[in-house]
């Protein structure tokens, strides 16, 4: 699963959870995130993070004081249940500031790069980056949450517009 989708997916995952601050790294096909905020909740993980009520599976993850994990199915779970919700919504409607639209920007950043490996840093002014690439050589980059939120609503463009022109291609067949 391309980075974006899976990024995007934890982000939803982290809202509902109301994590600000964190590092979020990935480890073989997992993905691991740590947080002073996830401290003491670990009774509750399972019933927030399913929003009790709207979904019949319970999507159960593995963590312990400070730090959860999210296995490719887990992923995938979280992922069908968001793109449940966001049927609903009108393009208008999607905010690019949430959290799951600025990890989503990241993710088709470290996509693009074809990143092998990478760490998060997240704060609630800023974002550091650093990962990588196929060739084994390093990048790092820092963002303000400002600066994120123009690149996702950016990206967010860019995205309708080709899904607009090849919806019109279908179209004429």
């Amino acid at each position: 699963m391309p980075y974006a989708k899976s990024l995007r997916a934890i982000g939803q995952s982290l809202e509902k959870l109301r994590v600000e601050a964190f590092r979020l790294e990935r480890e073989g096909d997992s993905y691991l995130v740590r947080s002073q905020s996830l401290r003491g909740t670990r009774n509750s993980l399972a019933e927030t993070v399913s929003d009790s009520g709207t979904d019949q599976e319970s999507i159960q993850l593995t963590g312990g004081d400070g730090w959860l994990c999210y296995g490719p199915l887990d992923i995938a779970r979280l992922d069908a249940q968001g793109q449940r919700k966001r049927q609903n919504l009108s393009f208008a409607q999607m905010r690019g500031d949430k959290l799951s639209q600025l990890l989503r920007t990241l993710g088709e950043h470290l996509d693009r790069k074809e990143a092998t490996a990478f760490q998060i840093s997240w704060t609630p002014d800023s974002v550091s980056v650093d990962y990588r690439m196929p060739d084994g050589l390093h990048e790092r980059k820092d963002f303000t949450i400002e600066r994120l939120h123009k690149l996702a609503l950016h990206s967010r463009f860019r995205r309708s517009n080709r899904n607009a022109l090849f919806g019109s291609r279908k179209s004429r067949r």
